[in-house]
């Protein structure tokens, strides 16, 4: 029984990480009651794959659009499982306690959407890096557990369409920025932290707990192209720690649809677009190849003509051209219009 329990434990741990995706859910919490835990795990399973299902339906779509959704409930949602995990599972003789991860088949999911004029997103924005700070009887708080960052880390960071990064809040985070640094928003300091964690964009949401019970949260954006202000005033007979998790869900959302309003399409429409592709290598040639076939913008690329350092090509997309630009610039090309026409290359390499 022992050797059992370990290879066990051994084969969940090496389980590689899934990649983030629109089309991924995690934290999806069950708690069900049946006759027996079997029939109660059954119950927690289906009812929690609807759940993840109606989650990413609406992360790809507008909220305005959300009445349009199919129910989950009316819907055969096993068929669109792509896969799912368990963990933290507790049973009692008619109780069962879990928290699911879902991946759905992107093509299925989609194909629910399709013919009602809705705009879908399907890419995720560039992770943003995430700065809680939580200002209550103790000060300012930044770096180290507090419950304004805990009730960030219960969402699904990763695969929301405007994913966020947590920082570590290690030493080198602390001699980096101090909570009044970030608070004002010190160029110098979001920038170390950004080039830290690989991001370009920095989200500080600011937790004010008074003693009358009330929350406010002020979230700042900063950005290389953007800037901008959410403020939200939440007051309830809840502690603070329980309205926090009220807001996070309410920030999220409002971020999602940010993206959303910039980089949903209606999939029926389908235009066409003659590039020049410039590289420098054969690495370059298969980088540029690789990203747009893996577009979900891209239903169709030909290659028209092809020489050692350039081809020309012809691109079926679904949306407007700046989404297609702002779409690929996500994934590492760069795509102009010149004299000579469009061209497209990697972002290191350069456009004739």
């Amino acid at each position: 029984m022992n050797r059992l329990i370990v290879v066990f434990w051994l084969i969940c741990v090496s389980t590689p990480a899934l990649a983030a995706s629109v089309f991924n859910v995690d934290r999806v919490f069950v708690d069900t009651q049946a006759p027996s835990a079997t029939e109660a795990r059954e119950i927690a399973v289906r009812d929690g794959q609807r759940e993840a299902l109606t989650i990413v339906l609406q992360r790809l779509t507008p909220e305005i659009n959300w009445p349009q959704l199919p129910v989950a409930s009316t819907l055969a949602v096993e068929n669109l499982v792509e896969g799912f995990q368990v963990s933290k599972e507790k049973t009692t003789t008619n109780r069962y306690l879990a928290e699911l991860s879902v991946q759905f088949k992107a093509d299925d999911v989609l194909a629910l959407l399709r013919g009602q004029n809705i705009a879908v997103t399907t890419s995720q924005n560039r992770p943003a890096l995430l700065l809680a700070v939580l200002e209550d009887a103790q000060g300012l708080q930044l770096w180290g557990e507090h419950w304004w960052e805990s009730a960030w880390k219960q969402e699904d960071l990763a695969n929301n369409p405007a994913p966020l990064v947590t920082p570590l809040g290690d030493l080198d985070d602390t001699i980096i920025a101090t909570p009044e640094d970030i608070l004002i928003g010190s160029p110098e300091k979001l920038d170390q932290l950004n080039r830290r964690y690989g991001t370009q964009a920095s989200i500080v949401a600011h937790a004010l707990a008074d003693i009358d019970g009330q929350l406010g949260v002020t979230v700042y954006i900063f950005g290389a192209n953007e800037s901008d202000v959410i403020v939200r005033t939440y007051r309830s007979n809840q502690p603070h720690a329980e309205m926090a998790a009220i807001a996070t869900g309410e920030i999220l959302k409002l971020l999602s649809e940010r993206w959303k309003q910039s980089a949903g399409v209606v999939s029926d429409q389908v235009n066409e677009l003659r590039v020049r592709a410039n590289y420098g290598a054969l690495e370059a040639w298969t980088a540029i190849r690789k990203i747009l076939r893996g577009s979900d913008l891209v239903q169709k690329l030909s290659v028209i003509e092809m020489s050692v350092n350039y081809a020309y090509l012809d691109i079926a997309y679904i949306g407007s051209i700046s989404q297609l630009t702002a779409n690929l610039e996500q994934a590492g090309l760069q795509i102009n219009e010149t004299m000579n026409g469009w061209q497209i290359s990697t972002i290191m390499e350069p456009q004739s």
